[in-house]
């Protein structure tokens, strides 16, 4: 079937993302998991997951990736959990622009995220952003760390998109 968000009451149909998409998303799934999970240091979630990001008009909106601080986990919930994750990642699509990829990440900043990573297939770059700074642009030469909110986490950015090179 289709798959939908929830802005502010209206239904927005979500686009088949295509082959890069889905192995980046499961890349940093898979990266992002192998950090968190040893350290038992938040979760990290994929496929779509859906949160509750305003009530009355609703909206629901559906990150590729997410990672929720360890002190904020929902315990026993049903449904979408009322909550911005700390860390969203948004994986760029055929069907997505940069302009519209810059909207989600400041969205999401402006729910409360405490840092968005855009990552495009196409490019090999990340995009990080974070409350109050500009984005900064990383490329397959650089390393992407968790700064203050995954202490200790690093990767070479290449490593991410390496099913491309």
């Amino acid at each position: 079937g289709k798959k939908y968000e929830l802005v502010r009451g209206v239904l927005v149909e979500k686009v088949a993302t295509g082959h890069p998409h889905s192995v980046v998303v499961a890349i940093i799934t898979t990266v992002l998991s192998l950090f968190a999970g040893p350290r038992n240091y938040g979760v990290v979630v994929a496929g779509e997951p859906g949160y509750l990001l305003e009530i009355g008009p609703d909206t629901v909106r559906c990150p590729d990736v997410a990672w929720v601080a360890p002190e904020r986990i929902p315990m026993g919930f049903q449904g979408f959990p009322d909550l911005v994750p700390d860390l969203v990642v948004e994986v760029k699509s055929p069907s997505n622009s940069y302009p519209e990829m810059r909207r989600r990440a400041e969205m999401w900043l402006g729910f409360g995220a405490r840092q968005v990573w855009s990552a495009d297939p196409d490019r090999a770059t990340i995009t990080r952003y974070a409350p109050g700074a500009e984005p900064v642009i990383l490329d397959e030469n650089d390393i992407i760390d968790g700064g203050d909110l995954l202490p200790d986490f690093t990767a070479p950015v290449w490593s991410l998109f390496r099913w491309q090179r």
